[in-house]
């Protein structure tokens, strides 16, 4: 008797804890559809496999010939479990790069020779940005070359500043402050992909990348935190930056974030940036304008255009995409410039 007692009771404790599993199970799919359908939504699907948190195109500058950068970002890719597209770079030996410097040393000449002025003194030529509403002709309409052109000089050609400001060359100046081959290729490569990004529709952006970049693994969830504190006429966001304290100006959200956005102040480098398809139409008119066009190196052109006041750009601090710097630079001499960035989780490294 007392074995079937017990045999009642078992079976009355089963019975109540099986009722209690449903009741939970019920409960938990009325208190939390999102997270049980995140799964099974094909927008929330798509958006866990893209860098950016809304519709955009990813292309990545690299050189042909650096098998061993496209098969790290091969790798990158792979893990990320994302799509991009590799837009070839310029070589810094082409024809075309050659043809550019003839150019833009002729027009400094000729600009000089107008305005009365020796090419041996520091000079702020006269400069007015186009009228937005007008195209004007193209730094690349003027490749032609004329009879009258004189030829080319020997001495180096110097980066500019501001709008059209020259520094005549001298051997005392630094690396950096020349106008070489490398920078005028990297220029030609960032606006290949510019160009891209400019025809997008209106609702789509584009993530730029260079070829020796790691990111946070997280990247996208940390994208996803700031993103919507961006203005709707936002033209540029920095992902990684160099060279430039890029929390100065206050974050636009909680500044305890663990990622924070902040209206840029002069960032360089331009291993990753986002732009809109406006910020992509504003970068490429100010890029192919005959006077700027190629004048220094791309990074500080950017970095002019937003100090300037003629690019709305917001930048991520600290950094989600970052230079790896493990190989040999194609710009700058050995692995390129001696500022060093961490994530907190690479994907790489």
């Amino acid at each position: 008797m007392f074995s079937s007692i017990l045999a009642r009771n078992l079976a009355l404790l089963i019975f109540v804890a099986a009722i209690a599993l449903l009741f939970i199970y019920i409960h938990a799919l009325n208190f939390f559809p999102p997270a049980l359908s995140l799964t099974n939504s094909p927008d929330l699907q798509e958006a866990g496999r893209r860098i950016l948190p809304i519709p955009a195109s990813t292309y990545v500058i690299s050189l042909p010939r650096r098998k061993d950068r496209h098969g790290e970002m091969e790798r990158l890719r792979s893990r990320l479990g994302v799509h991009w597209d590799f837009i070839p770079a310029e070589d810094s030996q082409s024809p075309l790069v050659g043809r550019i410097m003839t150019q833009v040393r002729t027009l400094r000449q000729e600009e000089l020779k107008v305005n009365g002025h020796l090419p041996n003194a520091t000079i702020s030529l006269p400069f007015q940005w186009p009228n937005t509403s007008v195209t004007p002709v193209p730094f690349e309409d003027l490749l032609s070359p004329s009879p009258n052109v004189p030829s080319a000089s020997d001495t180096p050609l110097t980066c500019a500043t501001a709008n059209f400001t020259l520094v005549p060359y001298s051997q005392d100046l630094p690396e950096y402050n020349i106008l070489s081959r490398n920078r005028i290729a990297c220029w030609h490569s960032h606006l290949s992909a510019i160009r891209r990004a400019a025809s997008h529709a209106p609702e789509k952006a584009a993530l730029v990348l260079e070829d020796d970049v790691d990111m946070e693994v997280d990247i996208n969830a940390r994208l996803l935190g700031v993103w919507n504190l961006l203005p709707p006429d936002w033209d540029i966001v920095y992902l990684g930056h160099c060279w430039s304290n890029e929390s100065l100006f206050p974050a636009l959200g909680p500044p305890g974030a663990p990622t924070r956005l902040h209206p840029s102040r002069a960032p360089l480098c331009t291993h990753a940036y986002a732009l809109s398809s406006a910020g992509a139409r504003t970068l490429l008119l100010h890029l192919t304008y005959p006077r700027f066009a190629y004048s220094r190196a791309i990074d500080h052109a950017l970095a002019w255009l937003v100090q300037s006041g003629r690019l709305k750009s917001f930048s991520l601090v600290p950094s989600v995409v970052i230079q790896r710097k493990v190989g040999r630079s194609d710009v700058m001499p050995g692995t390129g410039s001696k500022w060093r960035d961490r994530l907190v989780h690479g994907v790489l490294d």
